[in-house]
């Protein structure tokens, strides 16, 4: 099985002045051809730094691509080190000199003595012409059948190298195993509780099928890896146990890949042709925020109203004064009440109403920070829930809304909770 290294060259991905989102397309286009990634390196425009990563890379993998530094610009080494790194020289390449003035030409820009550096390329390797800007990319192979790929770092110029001619061509040499990930979106649990629960089908997993657990803010990824050379088997097998895990987590399983909970939500809603409304104190609209960035969401989401004044809960949403002086604003019976009104008010099937307190102050012995109620309202039931957050106010707020848009989910499917 062929194995791969990536190595992302750039100080701009270092500082996190560029998030690196080149490796993590890669990864998942070789690992869609059977290619496994063993490292993702991240080096500096700095030529020791580089060719110690290029040495770490070929102790263990067949094939190398890198991606940066192949610019005009005089921090742009990438092609003058691996030229260097592989022995050879950097020579004009007449076909790249032609392109690059009909370029300019086409632009009405003269071609800069910087800019013609971009024509001279290593001796020793192939070319690959870029369709999409000026930077060349560049092929070597060497002894072993190892392959190093130098790609620009702009990811629509890397992109089109890879699909037009990388892929293609490590496909047609080296993909000879079969590689599927399935994953399973749940919310409403932590990784350890999923994992005890869960436990006796990891354990039983056959050693060409692996689970990871990937958490984040009341959702857990639980991702199927299989490998191997029976694709239908394998695909087989993934459909067995993705069932037996579901079974096991009815109530905290949503969706498949890397589905949002507002997405599920829309699916279910537009489905049954029923109509959502919101009332928010805490997340401060951060629930219909989420709701509206799913194209559609027009079509069931009526509107929200962010109650984050008591005033606005008293003369907006008709909370009674007394109920809030009697059992405080984050409570049962408040959210309840604004989950009621919120419904009747903007005429919809379901209505959320949600109160807490974020963070970082406001908290009181009985309701520390990270105590948030949250209520649901349909026409003939109202149920609510407390939840106990341990995280500062911006995460308690995300995970709050994560946390209201799954328990929706379960509420328009019969359940009601005790608290």
């Amino acid at each position: 099985m062929a194995t791969s290294t990536i190595i992302s060259i750039g100080d701009e991905l270092l500082i996190g002045q560029t998030i690196n989102t080149n490796a993590g397309w890669m990864g998942k286009k070789l690992n869609d051809i059977g290619i496994e990634v063993n490292h993702i390196l991240t080096v500096s425009d700095n030529a020791i730094e580089i060719k110690k990563a290029l040495d770490y890379a070929l102790k263990d993998s067949s094939l190398i691509l890198v991606t940066g530094g192949l610019g005009p610009t005089k921090d742009d080494i990438t092609k003058k080190t691996l030229t260097e790194y592989f022995d050879g020289e950097l020579i004009l390449n007449e076909t790249i000199f032609e392109l690059l003035k009909k370029y300019m030409e086409s632009r009405g820009r003269p071609l800069l003595e910087s800019t013609k550096q971009l024509a001279y390329m290593p001796s020793n390797a192939d070319v690959i012409f870029n369709k999409k800007g000026t930077a060349a990319g560049m092929w070597w192979e060497r002894e072993g059948g190892k392959i190093i790929v130098s790609m620009p770092g702009v990811p629509y110029e890397m992109k089109a190298m890879m699909e037009e001619k990388v892929l293609p061509e490590f496909e047609n040499r080296f993909s000879n195993e079969t590689i599927i990930h399935r994953t399973i979106m749940t919310a409403g649990l932590g990784e350890s509780i999923i994992a005890e629960k869960i436990k006796d089908i990891e354990n039983g997993l056959p050693d060409s099928i692996k689970l990871a657990y990937l958490p984040n803010l009341g959702v857990v990824k639980l991702r199927l890896t299989a490998r191997g050379t029976d694709e239908a088997w394998l695909k087989s097998e993934i459909a067995r146990i993705e069932k037996t895990i579901i079974e096991i987590l009815p109530k905290y399983h949503y969706g498949f890949e890397d589905q949002s909970i507002a997405s599920a939500v829309q699916e279910l809603f537009v489905d049954k042709g029923l109509k959502l409304a919101c009332a928010e104190s805490c997340t401060g609209g951060q629930i219909s925020a989420q709701l509206v960035q799913i194209p559609g969401s027009s079509a069931y989401f009526k509107g929200s109203v962010v109650a984050y004044d008591y005033d606005i809960k008293y003369n907006l949403l008709k909370v009674s004064q007394n109920t809030i002086e009697e059992k405080g604003a984050v409570s049962a019976e408040v959210v309840e009440a604004m989950a009621k009104s919120a419904r009747e008010l903007l005429n919809a099937d379901y209505g959320i109403g949600v109160s807490g307190i974020a963070g970082p102050g406001g908290g009181t012995e009985d309701k520390p920070v990270g105590t948030v109620w949250l209520g649901f309202s349909a026409k003939d039931r109202l149920s609510s829930k407390v939840i106990r957050l341990p995280l500062d106010r911006v995460k308690n707020i995300q995970m709050t809304s994560n946390y209201a848009l799954h328990l929706l989910l379960r509420f328009v499917n019969g359940e009601n909770f005790d608290s």
